[in-house]
């Protein structure tokens, strides 16, 4: 043979993929559920609650 075959290059290169992908979209998820989900359900939970407040303040007057 005049040159030496590749071998483990593919499944390394595979194995080093995935765990990329997968670390980064760990990150991206756990980003997007702390980062804004979480932050807009709160808001909107909040704003309905005080609207709930005004509403049943209304009612017992």
């Amino acid at each position: 043979m005049a040159v030496k075959p590749i071998t483990g290059m593919l499944r390394r290169g595979l194995i080093l993929d995935l765990g990329i992908a997968l670390g980064l979209g760990f990150v991206m998820g756990n980003a997007f559920w702390y980062g804004y989900h979480i932050p807009r359900t709160n808001a909107r939970d909040n704003y309905y609650k005080k609207i709930e407040e005004e509403r049943a303040a209304k009612a017992q007057i």
